[in-house]
């Protein structure tokens, strides 16, 4: 079998980060047939575009004028020709088997064309055996977070990845996949689009998605192949504020659980339960820490609450 691969990566002024992705990709055991890079920034063109293209990848870039990672991945989606789509971060370093894993999963595991998205695990990471313990033990206690990796709980909230001490080792149906460790077939972009809404007021998507996928894997199978892995060096946000991540992460939440998740009356008991052990929790380590960061986060997250109770300002995060 062969399908045509198209590499989609929005970047927004990380030309170093990113040099190292596109490096990373020239050492695939499976290249891509193209790469589609989507610049909110200044970079004024394609870096590494001559060793790509002497490789055969055709390299294809876009300029937007708007910031935002929903946008750049809707739009790359519309102008990218493979069959499979394969979504990443700028600041990601795959591992060198990582798009043939992705691919070899879709062509052993799709035949009956249910399949609509395959993804793979960050490598580094994971909890402390600190973090483990105070967070992990109040994140279960309020649904916050579960057991199994990749699940949505009744109350919104979700199990991340690489969050619990369990990770999955094997081949295993999930509810979402994350956005820049992820691969979709195209017909999934016939019906399925990443909403706006999940974009914060610092530019940057909060939960979008895992919205998307989780409204995908209603229609499709979803599959996490831990063998499909990559490093993630998260490079520091520009006009980041945590103000406004607190009361995102909040609202995000609450548009997930009320739009997608919930299904009777009966489940909003779970979802504050959650909302408010959360909330508490965003407190307790703000006093615990004594750092200004983590009192703008908790400051935003009862911004967030007092929103949902008020019913004001719920339209944008």
């Amino acid at each position: 079998m062969t399908i045509r691969i198209s590499a989609i990566i929005p970047t927004y002024h990380r030309p170093v980060d990113l040099n190292k992705c596109l490096e990373s990709i020239l050492r695939q055991t499976l290249l891509p047939d193209e790469i589609v890079l989507i610049d909110d920034g200044d970079l004024g063109g394609f870096p590494m575009r001559e060793p790509l293209e002497q490789a055969g990848i055709d390299c294809i870039y876009l300029q937007k004028d708007i910031p935002g990672v929903t946008e750049s991945r809707n739009k790359a989606a519309d102008i990218a020709r493979g069959a499979l789509l394969i979504f990443l971060e700028d600041d990601v370093v795959l591992f060198d088997d990582y798009i043939e894993q992705l691919v070899t999963t879709f062509e052993t595991q799709d035949s009956d064309g249910r399949l609509g998205g395959v993804g793979g695990l960050i490598e580094n990471e994971h909890l402390s055996w600190f973090e483990r313990f105070f967070e992990r033990v109040p994140f279960v206690l309020f649904g916050i977070s579960g057991f199994r990796e990749g699940k949505v709980l009744r109350s919104g909230f979700a199990t991340d990845y690489g969050r619990t001490g369990f990770p999955i080792r094997k081949l295993t149906d999930v509810d979402f996949l994350l956005g820049g460790v992820s691969a979709y077939k195209r017909e999934v972009f016939d019906q399925f689009r990443f909403s706006n809404r999940y974009r914060s007021a610092s530019g940057y998507g909060q939960g979008e998605d895992k919205e998307f996928s989780y409204r995908v894997s209603r229609q499709y199978r979803l599959l996490i192949n831990p063998d499909a892995r990559l490093y993630h060096y998260p490079a520091p946000k520009k006009n980041f504020n945590r103000y406004i991540k607190g009361r995102a992460f909040i609202l995000s939440r609450y548009y997930f659980f009320s739009e997608s998740v919930k299904q009777s009356w009966l489940d909003w008991p779970f979802f504050w339960l959650a909302t408010l052990g959360y909330t508490a929790y965003a407190g307790a380590r703000a006093i615990l820490s004594l750092r200004k960061k983590e009192w703008q986060r908790f400051r935003g997250a009862l911004a967030g609450v007092k929103d949902i109770i008020t019913r004001k300002s719920l339209d944008t995060l």
